[in-house]
Protein backbone atom coordinates (compact mmCIF):
# COMPACT_ATOMS: atom_id res chain seq x y z
CA UNK A 1 0.00 0.00 0.00
CA UNK A 2 1.19 3.72 -0.78
CA UNK A 3 -0.03 6.72 0.13
CA UNK A 4 2.30 9.51 1.35
CA UNK A 5 0.27 10.73 4.44
CA UNK A 6 2.31 8.26 7.31
CA UNK A 7 -0.66 8.82 9.91
CA UNK A 8 -3.39 7.99 6.98
CA UNK A 9 -0.97 4.78 5.81
CA UNK A 10 -0.64 3.45 8.97
CA UNK A 11 -4.66 3.79 9.73
CA UNK A 12 -5.15 2.22 6.94
CA UNK A 13 -2.70 -0.54 7.14
CA UNK A 14 -3.71 -1.11 10.89
CA UNK A 15 -7.46 -1.90 9.98
CA UNK A 16 -6.37 -4.08 7.09
CA UNK A 17 -4.53 -6.34 9.47
CA UNK A 18 -7.36 -7.04 11.00
CA UNK A 19 -8.34 -9.21 8.51
CA UNK A 20 -7.25 -12.63 8.92
CA UNK A 21 -7.02 -13.37 4.56
CA UNK A 22 -4.98 -10.17 4.51
CA UNK A 23 -1.18 -9.68 4.37
CA UNK A 24 0.74 -6.46 4.35
CA UNK A 25 3.16 -7.22 2.29
CA UNK A 26 4.72 -3.67 1.83
CA UNK A 27 4.52 0.24 2.68
CA UNK A 28 5.30 3.11 0.52
CA UNK A 29 5.51 6.86 0.94
CA UNK A 30 5.84 7.24 -2.56
CA UNK A 31 6.10 6.39 -6.30
CA UNK A 32 9.26 6.17 -6.45
CA UNK A 33 9.10 3.47 -4.01
CA UNK A 34 6.31 1.48 -5.18
CA UNK A 35 8.00 1.04 -8.32
CA UNK A 36 11.39 -0.10 -6.84
CA UNK A 37 9.05 -2.48 -4.47
CA UNK A 38 6.99 -4.02 -7.82
CA UNK A 39 10.34 -4.39 -9.62
CA UNK A 40 11.68 -6.75 -7.10
CA UNK A 41 8.81 -8.66 -5.91
CA UNK A 42 5.21 -10.01 -7.02
CA UNK A 43 2.41 -8.68 -5.12
CA UNK A 44 -1.31 -9.32 -5.97
CA UNK A 45 -2.62 -6.23 -5.48
CA UNK A 46 -1.25 -2.89 -4.82
CA UNK A 47 -3.61 0.40 -3.63
CA UNK A 48 -2.27 3.58 -4.49
CA UNK A 49 -3.09 7.19 -4.16
CA UNK A 50 -2.51 9.51 -6.49
CA UNK A 51 -1.05 12.78 -5.06
CA UNK A 52 2.29 11.24 -3.88
CA UNK A 53 5.71 13.04 -4.66
CA UNK A 54 7.79 11.95 -6.76
CA UNK A 55 6.12 10.00 -9.36
CA UNK A 56 2.33 10.23 -9.18
CA UNK A 57 -0.55 7.68 -8.73
CA UNK A 58 -1.39 7.67 -12.25
CA UNK A 59 2.41 7.21 -13.82
CA UNK A 60 3.02 4.37 -11.23
CA UNK A 61 -0.17 2.75 -12.33
CA UNK A 62 1.25 3.04 -16.27
CA UNK A 63 4.39 1.77 -15.32
CA UNK A 64 3.30 -0.98 -13.54
CA UNK A 65 0.78 -2.21 -16.29
CA UNK A 66 3.68 -1.91 -18.88
CA UNK A 67 5.95 -4.39 -16.16
CA UNK A 68 3.76 -6.86 -14.57
CA UNK A 69 0.10 -6.25 -16.59
CA UNK A 70 -1.55 -9.28 -14.26
CA UNK A 71 -1.17 -6.90 -11.31
CA UNK A 72 -4.51 -5.59 -9.81
CA UNK A 73 -4.09 -2.17 -8.40
CA UNK A 74 -6.82 0.02 -6.27
CA UNK A 75 -6.68 3.66 -6.20
CA UNK A 76 -7.38 4.97 -2.60
CA UNK A 77 -8.16 9.11 -2.98
CA UNK A 78 -9.39 12.14 -2.41
CA UNK A 79 -9.48 12.81 -6.10
CA UNK A 80 -13.28 12.83 -7.66
CA UNK A 81 -12.45 13.99 -11.11
CA UNK A 82 -13.47 12.00 -13.97
CA UNK A 83 -10.91 12.67 -16.52
CA UNK A 84 -9.12 11.55 -13.74
CA UNK A 85 -11.06 8.24 -12.77
CA UNK A 86 -11.66 7.88 -16.57
CA UNK A 87 -8.03 7.80 -17.07
CA UNK A 88 -7.03 5.56 -14.72
CA UNK A 89 -9.85 3.03 -15.66
CA UNK A 90 -8.02 2.78 -19.13
CA UNK A 91 -4.92 2.16 -17.64
CA UNK A 92 -6.41 -0.81 -16.64
CA UNK A 93 -7.00 -0.01 -12.81
CA UNK A 94 -9.48 -3.10 -10.97
CA UNK A 95 -11.05 -0.71 -8.38
CA UNK A 96 -11.57 3.16 -7.46
CA UNK A 97 -12.10 4.75 -3.89
CA UNK A 98 -12.58 7.97 -2.28
CA UNK A 99 -10.82 7.99 1.35
CA UNK A 100 -14.39 8.75 2.95
CA UNK A 101 -14.89 4.74 2.57
CA UNK A 102 -15.23 2.53 5.16
CA UNK A 103 -13.26 -0.30 6.37
CA UNK A 104 -16.06 -2.62 5.11
CA UNK A 105 -16.14 -1.41 1.56
CA UNK A 106 -12.28 -1.76 1.58
CA UNK A 107 -12.25 -4.87 2.31
CA UNK A 108 -15.08 -5.59 0.00
CA UNK A 109 -13.15 -4.07 -2.76
CA UNK A 110 -10.15 -6.15 -1.91
CA UNK A 111 -12.19 -9.12 -1.99
CA UNK A 112 -13.87 -8.69 -5.33
CA UNK A 113 -11.09 -7.73 -6.87
CA UNK A 114 -8.63 -11.03 -5.94
CA UNK A 115 -11.66 -12.75 -7.30
CA UNK A 116 -11.27 -11.17 -10.55
CA UNK A 117 -13.82 -8.60 -10.57
CA UNK A 118 -13.75 -5.01 -10.30
CA UNK A 119 -14.80 -2.54 -7.76
CA UNK A 120 -15.74 1.16 -7.92
CA UNK A 121 -17.45 2.88 -5.22
CA UNK A 122 -20.85 4.51 -5.68
CA UNK A 123 -19.91 7.98 -5.86
CA UNK A 124 -17.51 7.08 -8.37
CA UNK A 125 -19.92 5.10 -10.48
CA UNK A 126 -22.09 8.36 -9.99
CA UNK A 127 -19.14 10.02 -11.49
CA UNK A 128 -18.45 8.05 -14.32
CA UNK A 129 -22.08 7.36 -15.26
CA UNK A 130 -22.44 11.66 -15.00
CA UNK A 131 -23.66 13.31 -18.75
CA UNK A 132 -24.27 9.87 -19.62
CA UNK A 133 -28.23 9.80 -20.72
CA UNK A 134 -30.24 7.76 -22.50
CA UNK A 135 -31.23 9.31 -26.26
CA UNK A 136 -33.50 8.32 -28.13
CA UNK A 137 -33.01 7.91 -31.97
CA UNK A 138 -32.26 10.82 -33.84
CA UNK A 139 -35.57 10.40 -36.08
CA UNK A 140 -38.14 9.76 -33.67
CA UNK A 141 -40.52 11.67 -32.84
CA UNK A 142 -39.50 13.76 -36.21
CA UNK A 143 -42.38 14.18 -37.73
CA UNK A 144 -45.38 16.29 -36.86
CA UNK A 145 -49.12 15.57 -36.57
CA UNK A 146 -49.88 16.85 -40.22
CA UNK A 147 -47.15 15.03 -41.68
CA UNK A 148 -48.01 11.74 -40.44
CA UNK A 149 -51.72 12.14 -41.59
CA UNK A 150 -50.43 12.76 -44.68
CA UNK A 151 -47.50 9.81 -44.25
CA UNK A 152 -51.05 7.27 -43.66
CA UNK A 153 -52.83 8.73 -46.31
CA UNK A 154 -49.96 7.73 -48.75
CA UNK A 155 -50.02 3.67 -47.24
CA UNK A 156 -53.59 4.27 -48.29
CA UNK A 157 -52.69 4.65 -51.69
CA UNK A 158 -54.36 8.37 -51.49
CA UNK A 159 -52.56 10.95 -54.70
CA UNK A 160 -51.35 14.31 -53.63
CA UNK A 161 -54.79 15.99 -55.09
CA UNK A 162 -56.93 13.15 -52.90
CA UNK A 163 -54.57 14.31 -49.75
CA UNK A 164 -55.43 17.78 -50.72
CA UNK A 165 -59.11 17.21 -50.86
CA UNK A 166 -59.10 14.90 -47.84
CA UNK A 167 -57.00 17.47 -45.35
CA UNK A 168 -58.91 20.94 -46.91
CA UNK A 169 -55.59 22.14 -47.68
CA UNK A 170 -53.91 22.95 -51.36
CA UNK A 171 -52.07 20.62 -53.55
CA UNK A 172 -49.04 22.83 -53.43
CA UNK A 173 -48.89 22.75 -49.57
CA UNK A 174 -49.69 18.77 -49.69
CA UNK A 175 -46.24 18.71 -52.08
CA UNK A 176 -44.57 20.46 -49.91
CA UNK A 177 -45.46 17.97 -46.56
CA UNK A 178 -44.21 15.29 -48.93
CA UNK A 179 -41.12 17.03 -49.96
CA UNK A 180 -40.53 17.31 -46.05
CA UNK A 181 -41.48 14.65 -45.26
CA UNK A 182 -38.73 12.70 -47.35
CA UNK A 183 -35.90 13.98 -46.33
CA UNK A 184 -36.88 13.77 -42.41
CA UNK A 185 -36.60 10.11 -43.04
CA UNK A 186 -34.12 10.19 -45.46
CA UNK A 187 -36.28 8.63 -47.92
CA UNK A 188 -35.88 8.45 -51.93
CA UNK A 189 -38.99 8.01 -52.99
CA UNK A 190 -42.88 6.58 -52.00
CA UNK A 191 -41.33 3.09 -51.50
CA UNK A 192 -38.58 3.87 -48.74
CA UNK A 193 -41.13 6.63 -47.04
CA UNK A 194 -43.97 3.11 -46.51
CA UNK A 195 -41.07 1.10 -44.98
CA UNK A 196 -39.59 3.64 -42.61
CA UNK A 197 -43.55 4.66 -41.91
CA UNK A 198 -44.37 0.63 -40.86
CA UNK A 199 -40.78 0.02 -38.98
CA UNK A 200 -42.11 3.32 -37.04
CA UNK A 201 -45.42 1.91 -36.20
CA UNK A 202 -47.07 4.78 -38.34
CA UNK A 203 -48.74 2.49 -40.52
CA UNK A 204 -49.78 -1.16 -39.49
Amino acid sequence: MADDHKILLEGVVSLLQSEKSFEIAAIALNGLEVLELVKNKYFDICILDINMPGIDGIEVTRQIKIWKPEMKIIILTTYNDKEIITELIQLGVAGYLLKNAAKAELVEAIKKVMSGRYYFSEEVEKIIMKGFTIKKPADENILTEREIEIVKLLGREFTNEKIAQELNISFRTVETHRKNILQKTKSHNLAGLLKYAYFKGILK
